[in-house]
């Protein structure tokens, strides 16, 4: 299964790659339907760092836990793409069930905007548990969609 985007943001591509590896960015975009706290007793750092995974919780709507899960950063390029995928995987609760692959890609538009790409691929199991999850997935990605676009022309400065 999976659940992806791919839309314009109005900010330069430097300025989305340095947000996407802001943890304040991933938790503003998907705050109400998922809250992620870090589990690390000195918080979230103020960028992800590839390669040095991080420990998270969420909850649906900051009430019902969700599980745990860490951020692993990879950072490469293809084709001159940058990519940036999240390798991290659930450690207990429903993400504990879930095998997940978090992938974005930034490419310059020709206006100083941002193609944006993201796509999240998953599996569960059983595997019916993925498509009971769908729906909910992608309400939780159109309202990245929104925010993302909401929250790009700040990332300029």
């Amino acid at each position: 299964m999976h659940v992806g985007l791919r839309i314009v943001l109005d900010a330069p591509v430097d300025a989305v790659r340095d947000a996407l590896l802001r943890p304040s960015v991933m938790v503003a975009v998907t705050k109400p339907f998922l809250v992620y706290r870090s589990l690390d007793p000195a918080g979230f750092p103020e960028h992800w760092t590839p390669d040095e995974p991080h420990p998270i919780s969420a909850s649906t709507f900051g009430l019902v836990p969700s599980g745990t899960s860490h951020v692993d950063i990879d950072l490469h390029e293809t084709d001159g793409v940058p990519i940036q995928v999240d390798r991290g995987g659930g450690t207990s609760g429903l993400f504990a069930r879930m095998d997940m692959r978090h992938r974005m890609a930034v490419s310059a538009l020709p206006d100083g905007r941002t193609l944006f790409r993201d796509r999240l691929t998953y599996r569960t199991r059983p595997a019916l548990l993925g498509i009971a999850l769908w729906p909910g997935m992608w309400v939780i990605w159109q309202w990245r969609a929104f925010r993302m676009r909401a929250l790009a022309p700040t990332w300029r400065a």
